[in-house]
């Protein structure tokens, strides 16, 4: 419609009709291209308050295992440290057999603190998202996955370093029978199929190197666990103070 007016302007050369209309034109295609930029800045807005949403929920939930983590860390370091102390001590009695062969069986297994991180990633990779950001909240995101990584890599090293040396390959220990003792990990019960004893008296077992460094390196390994939680903690309050002010 509007260009056949125009044309009808410019054949009765009625100039100023033509700017007029031209003038309407330009002013339509500026509202419709700042509508359009409006629209998606509210896109873009609404969008940046769903994945600080989704983040909040992850750090709830990284919060609970951690917690979790801890109470099984600080189980089995009292297990294993019970029974270090006895073979230390070398003092020699049923009940202190009884510890031994309890944290041997506390051996076996050990602890890692695995973290979500799907939605914080989303925050330092999406470029949509970080044009939202400010230059606190972009700092903040990216220190925390550093220390997520950081974590990782830590709780890595100190759930698989204890393995690296089979303490079941030590001539004072044999395999005890049958036990419906179980473990649960991440809802999964894993039974323990046999156990593995002391076949020597605690006098004889004390003397054995291999068996109290076994003993020394699961605890000073997995006592690491307890601070590297704790440092993701302070990471993860920190950024808790950044979305309270957003969300």
């Amino acid at each position: 419609m509007i260009f056949r007016r125009v044309k009808a302007h410019i054949e009765k050369e009625n100039w100023f009709a033509v700017g007029v209309d031209f003038f309407i034109v330009v002013v339509g295609v500026f509202i419709g291209i700042q509508v359009a930029n409006w629209n998606e800045a509210y896109s873009d807005q609404a969008e940046y308050l769903l994945a600080l949403e989704r983040l909040k929920q992850e750090t709830k939930i990284n919060r609970n295992t951690i917690d979790r983590v801890h109470i099984e860390v600080a189980k089995s370091l009292k297990i294993v440290g019970d029974a270090l102390d006895v073979l230390l001590t070398c003092s020699g009695s049923d009940e202190n057999r009884l510890l031994v062969n309890k944290g041997l069986k506390e051996l076996r297994s050990t602890n890692g603190l695995y973290l979500r991180s799907q939605a914080l990633r989303e925050l330092t990779t999406n470029s949509r998202l970080l044009a939202q950001q400010t230059a606190q909240e972009r700092q903040r995101f990216t220190d925390m996955l550093f220390y997520f990584d950081l974590t990782k890599a830590q709780s890595d090293f100190v759930e698989f370093h204890s393995h690296e040396k089979r303490f079941e390959d030590n001539p004072v220990l044999s395999l005890g029978s049958r036990n419906a003792a179980s473990k649960e990990f991440y809802g999964v019960d894993l039974k323990q199929i046999r156990s593995i004893d002391l076949n020597t008296t605690i006098e004889v077992a004390c003397k054995n190197d291999p068996l109290i460094k076994a003993f020394f390196i699961w605890e000073r390994w997995q006592g690491d666990l307890i601070p590297i939680g704790e440092q993701v903690r302070f990471e993860m309050n920190a950024t808790e103070a950044i979305l309270e002010k957003r969300i």
